[in-house]
């Protein structure tokens, strides 16, 4: 057995999971997650702000006290769409490598979406036909599966790009919403070969809309894994969300990160018209993904 950690510097939030795993077995020992919003006005910008960068550095120095009180063995960390996107991120890079002592990986999106089926497949046993959906800040990976092999399509399209662009105001306007929904049409796949696919939901905007659709007092992990949800709730749960303010999101959802407030509209409106345009019926979420991946990739 061998105790390893694997981090995922996200667009929107940074992320640690630490376990043991043997025989292709993970065991999870400990996981967290802090929004760190390092997408921030990347898109206005095409640089990670000083401030993103403090704050990506400050979480990592609280993940690494854990991970040597855990005495890890093997650590793995990759950057996904804000450290492929931004100008600056070499630099970055060098900050992070050099005040932990360690290796920085970034991924494609297509990477990043097959890593994400190594964690999801490995935790939802024999399913096929599926469609793997995972909204990130500034990415959403589409993977799927074809005769019998994992495909891995990556979309310039994320809540915080979404939330920029669509949703300043605190109650987004009608012509922002039409305007976003538009945006997001014209951004998704056209392919029939989606329709009625098993949907698989990854990631903080599913998890979320699950711990909102289970009317979740505190967030837990563990009561959303495999929750699955209908079209009409995914539907009705955006309707009602679209319509409030930042505090009035906190105030009624407790289950979900407060500092996920500011993009979680983007989120759902996003997650429902994929639901909506591939004619989706429901969709099942998982709480593994790329970190899960990571680890089983190399063991």
């Amino acid at each position: 057995m061998v105790k390893v950690a694997s981090i995922d510097l996200g667009s929107n939030s940074t992320r640690l999971l630490i376990a043991d795993i043997k025989d292709g077995t993970i065991s999870k020992i400990y996981k967290e997650h802090h929004v760190t919003r390092m997408g921030d006005n990347l898109t206005e910008s095409n640089n990670i702000s000083k401030e993103s960068i403090k704050r990506v550095l400050k979480v990592l120095g609280r993940f690494f006290k854990t991970i040597n009180i855990h005495k890890v063995e093997n650590i793995q960390i990759v950057g996904t769409a804000a450290l492929r996107d931004a100008s600056n991120s070499e630099n970055v890079i060098e900050q992070i490598q050099k005040k932990y002592d360690v290796t920085v990986d970034i991924v494609s999106g297509e990477e990043e979406g097959v890593l994400t089926s190594l964690g999801v497949l490995n935790s939802i046993e024999n399913i096929q036909n599926f469609l793997i959906v995972d909204i990130g800040g500034r990415s959403t990976e589409f993977i799927f599966d074809k005769n019998n092999k994992i495909i891995s399509k990556s979309l310039d399209i994320g809540v915080v790009s979404l939330s920029e662009l669509f949703f300043k105001e605190q109650i987004p306007t009608k012509k922002n919403i039409d305007s976003a929904v538009d945006f997001i049409n014209k951004t998704l796949l056209e392919s029939k070969e989606f329709n009625e696919r098993l949907l698989i939901g990854v990631a903080g905007t599913f998890t979320s809309l699950a711990s909102i659709y289970l009317k979740q007092s505190r967030f837990n992990e563990d009561e959303i894994h495999q929750t699955e949800m209908k079209k009409d709730d995914v539907s009705q749960i955006n309707h009602s969300i679209i319509k409030m303010s930042e505090p009035q999101i906190i105030t009624n959802f407790k289950g979900i990160d407060p500092k996920r407030a500011k993009t979680i509209q983007a989120g759902i409106l996003l997650a429902n018209q994929i639901m909506f345009k591939y004619n989706v019926n429901s969709i099942k979420v998982s709480n593994s993904d790329i970190l899960e991946g990571l680890i089983l990739k190399k063991y």
